[in-house]
């Protein structure tokens, strides 16, 4: 169930757009709402002049725009521009800006390589992940990190990667996060994908290289036969016994374009089950 948002304001009669995100907003109410939950994306910039401008010239907010075109200068304090902007029309009470700029100043300060990291995540969640991957890299290139932290930037790359369908990339970034951070759901990831591209045998085959696989390789297959599983009672089993009929009856090049087309479909479905 999707949120909703009360707007006592003026709506705009068209709407705002953060290319970052991928996130169009027609008030105050939902651009302090957005804002409250992607201060990631402004802790080295701030919000563009053309936002102010929408907020004058769209929303009718000629007083709140004055307040902020003085307060875009570089050298200002940027915590006095949200201050101003979230306190102009009492969207959030005290405590809630209080708390808001608190965690925008934790963020600020936070170590470079985590700053980069989380703005890939969200950007990931946003469906943005070529560009999550740019800020990955750019995290990783960062020195004295530490080997969980490396750890946890590489299994978000693989599933960057997933999103984008470059399961071979995904795979070699799932392998780095297990060496470095030895969580199983890494390796699981792994495992899954060489499932969806050379099937479960192979998959197998492959885990055996790593320490405890026969201990992990049974609870690795129940765990991906609940991904077969979902597909048992809709359109994909159907084709799936299609790509049958057609081997039993000497049709292997039709059957063997069907299997590709079933896979890619699982590859699509899989995609949806790895989040950040």
């Amino acid at each position: 169930m999707r949120e909703s948002l009360i707007c006592i304001g003026k709506i705009g009669k068209k709407g705002y757009y953060f290319e970052d995100t991928g996130i169009q907003i027609f008030s105050y109410e939902e651009l302090c709402y957005y804002l409250k939950r992607h201060m990631i994306c402004y802790i080295h910039t701030l919000p563009g002049e053309d936002l102010l401008v929408y907020l004058r010239d769209e929303l009718g907010l000629e007083k709140l725009y004055k307040q902020l075109i003085r307060l875009t200068d570089p050298e200002k304090d940027q915590m006095k521009y949200f201050s101003a902007l979230f306190r102009e029309g009492h969207y959030f009470n005290e405590d809630e800006i209080r708390d808001i700029l608190d965690e925008y100043r934790s963020l600020m300060n936070a170590p470079v390589y985590r700053q980069k990291k989380w703005m890939g995540d969200l950007l990931v969640r946003s469906g943005r992940s070529a560009r999550a991957l740019e800020s990955y890299q750019e995290a990783l290139a960062e020195e004295d990190m530490e080997k969980n932290e490396i750890g946890r930037i590489y299994h978000n790359i693989g599933i960057a990667e997933s999103k984008l369908f470059r399961f071979q990339n995904a795979k070699i970034a799932f392998i780095k996060a297990y060496q470095h951070l030895g969580e199983e759901k890494s390796l699981f990831y792994y495992y899954a994908i060489t499932a969806l591209l050379e099937g479960i045998e192979a998959a197998g085959e492959e885990l055996k290289e790593f320490e405890d696989s026969d201990m992990l390789l049974d609870a690795f297959e129940e765990k991906f036969a609940e991904y077969q599983e979902d597909f048992q009672y809709n359109a994909v089993s159907e084709i799936y016994k299609k790509i049958v009929f057609l081997n039993e009856n000497g049709k292997e090049e039709e059957a063997k374009i069907k299997k590709k087309r079933l896979v890619r479909s699982l590859q699509k479905d899989f995609r949806k089950e790895i989040e950040i």
